[in-house]
């Protein structure tokens, strides 16, 4: 499919680009300041999407200052070769005097040139930087291990991945061979962060607390491409409370407490956001976590049997691709819970 090149700046030959960013910052005479914290690298397989990763590193650099580079590979082109482009992303500084700038290098690798890959990305680091890696495609056990071992976050998105166990295993051969310096960061993950927000505030208070031991059901309500999604966030719960999966239940699961009760966990699909509802139930009291279609707050309800039921407002959070983005960077940490996460998520898959 072809691409816009024009939105990708200048073209140039591979071996002109570290002098050619050069000159692009002594021919702005100090009015543009070129801003870098990380180097944050997007791989796609295929050319289609550098249109909108251009789109969506224009936005990014607002906030989160960066050699940008795209890197894409088409290995049905007619010819084996590599072409490049640079450019830079301004926007006003908060005092309005000069303009701050990050650079995007564009590379394409084409036909057989899909080798290069990894010579590619490292000769146009920006040195000493942190690499932020955002892998949008299916995972490759054919990469070069070596890139692994200069990964510093590995970003990605399980949501759009058709094999969940396969993928999920590669990634983890990957992480193996990166040793402990790479942290996995799912966007699938950071979809469900505002929920475990407002899950974990909900049962802060010491009334809805002490119902954790006697719940007896969860279920999750999700849309119909984002089962993946609501299966990490069951998998958070599980992981928290501390439950073990017992057996599958039909579509369902069933986990059994530290007090050696059983909670049976229900995921379903509805229209609506990505997770638009997950209730607890317990012989006790009902909770209810719920977020309408378009709406950026969950609304909380519990209501106790024989007891005075009450709701409150929690902030949401927006799930379009920058947005997300900028949660998992500012957000940060080593994702711990994560991991912990996943390996019930594991099992569920």
């Amino acid at each position: 499919m072809a691409f816009d090149s024009s939105l990708l700046g200048q073209p140039l030959e591979l071996g002109q680009i570290s002098r050619e960013l050069k000159k692009l910052w002594e021919a702005s005479g100090g009015a543009k300041s070129r801003a870098s914290l990380v180097n944050f690298v997007v791989f796609t397989p295929g050319t289609e999407s550098l249109d909108e990763n251009t789109r969506l590193i224009s936005e990014f650099t607002r906030d989160h200052a960066c050699r940008a580079m795209l890197l894409a590979t088409d290995p049905s082109a007619a010819k084996s070769g590599v072409k490049a482009w640079i450019n830079a992303h301004c926007h006003l500084s908060r005092a309005g005097a000069s303009q701050v700038c990050c650079e995007q290098i564009t590379i394409v690798l084409d036909g057989s040139a899909e080798h290069l890959l990894a010579s590619v990305l490292f000769a146009n680091l920006d040195s000493d930087l942190p690499l932020y890696l955002w892998w949008r495609g299916p995972w490759d056990e054919s990469v070069n291990a070596h890139i692994w071992t200069w990964v510093d976050r590995l970003l990605f998105d399980s949501r759009n991945w058709e094999d969940l166990a396969r993928e999920f295993a590669i990634l983890e051969k990957s992480r193996k061979e990166a040793g402990s310096r790479m942290i996995l960061c799912d966007l699938n993950w950071t979809r469900s962060l505002h929920l475990r927000q407002a899950a974990a505030q909900t049962f802060d208070h010491p009334d809805v607390l002490a119902e954790i031991p006697r719940i007896t059901h969860f279920s999750v309500t999700h849309a119909t491409d984002s089962r993946s999604t609501a299966l990490l966030f069951a998998a958070w719960i599980a992981a928290q409370l501390r439950w073990e999966l017992s057996r599958r239940d039909g579509k369902g699961y069933i986990f059994r407490t530290a007090e050696g009760a059983e909670v049976a966990v229900q995921l379903e699909t509805a229209e609506g956001p990505t997770i638009g509802a997950c209730e607890f139930l317990s012989s006790q009291c009902a909770v209810r976590i719920q977020c309408e279609r378009g709406s950026q707050f969950y609304r909380a309800e519990v209501r106790p049997v024989g007891g005075k039921h009450h709701q409150h407002l929690l902030p949401g959070g927006r799930e379009d691709i920058a947005s997300l983005l900028d949660d998992e960077l500012t957000f940060g940490g080593r994702h711990r819970v994560y991991l912990k996460a996943l390996a019930v998520a594991q099992m569920l898959f």
